[in-house]
């Protein structure tokens, strides 16, 4: 027991301290970083729901919407990945429509191929403002993590989901919530100068957000019977559990950054809008 503690502790700080760089360095090398776990998502979600078979036209379509949407990402042009995807999911509903099969392929692709068309563009808009904001991502995430943890253990009471996750209550819900809040203040008054009323709201939204999205992939799991959806990071398990808080925040953040008013489409995507509409003074 304590050398997987060890291991899962060892490989969650090398894990960390590599996605902080290269969020750091942005540019190509955040691009690529995209790239990879958006194709590690989409991997896994297959694998979980069952289509193991490399040669079957949905994983084909699969792998070629997956292939150009990277490279819309590696082109600057990440926005454009949206239609990509969309266009993907479209003709792998239709396949398994066709064939009367259930749609989660097609699901499994909007949410791979929107989270890295998401993430680059949190990371590459608004000028400098692009790596507060996925620092600002980082710190309510983890936080809520790290509070949700703690704070169910201490308080315990009432169960949030108990046929979806038993061991979350909403003590740890509570916790979460008001650690990530927290951590966003923090993080946001240390990087930007943000309004501090619209930064609690921010961070509550992201908040609840991360911990939908840790309910969603138990509940998919659960639903197919897996437990893991990999083994790809020791001691932890897939991309996608370590992964899944973060992937609905950065859902949110990016919906809510083109939302606002002032961020448009343009060609070669968003007009480096989103980060500036988020944490812009």
């Amino acid at each position: 027991m304590q050398s997987e503690v060890m291991v899962r502790t060892v490989s969650g700080v090398v894990l960390g301290v590599l996605v902080l760089a290269l969020t750091w360095f942005g540019s190509l090398a955040f691009q690529i970083l995209s790239i990879v776990i958006m194709a590690l998502l989409f991997f896994e979600w297959f694998r979980i729901v069952g289509l193991k078979d490399f040669g079957n036209i949905v994983w084909i379509i699969g792998a070629v919407t997956m292939a150009a949407t990277g490279l819309c990402i590696l082109a600057g042009m990440a926005s454009y990945g949206v239609g990509v995807v969309a266009v993907g999911a479209g003709l792998t509903a239709t396949v398994r429509l066709a064939s009367r099969r259930d749609l989660w392929p097609a699901f499994g692709l909007i949410y791979a191929g929107f989270f890295g068309v998401a993430f680059a563009e949190l990371r590459n808009s608004g000028g400098g403002y692009g790596f507060a904001l996925l620092i600002f991502i980082f710190a309510i995430i983890w936080s809520t993590d790290i509070f949700a943890f703690f704070g169910g253990r201490h308080f315990g009471g009432p169960k949030l989901a108990p046929s979806i996750s038993p061991k979350k209550t909403w003590s740890g819900f509570v916790s979460g919530l008001m650690g990530g809040i927290l951590a966003g203040v923090v993080a946001a008054v240390m990087l930007t100068q943000a309004n501090l009323i619209w930064i609690v709201g921010l961070a509550a939204l992201l908040s609840v957000a991360g911990q939908l999205g840790d309910l969603f992939e138990s509940s998919l799991k659960r639903r197919f019977g897996v437990k893991d959806s990999g083994n790809i990071i020791p001691g932890h398990g897939g991309v996608m559990d370590r992964m899944d808080s973060i992937t609905f925040a950065a859902f949110t953040a990016y919906l809510v950054g083109v939302a606002l008013p002032g961020s448009a489409f343009v060609s070669g995507g968003i007009d480096n809008g989103i980060a500036l509409q988020l944490l812009g003074p």
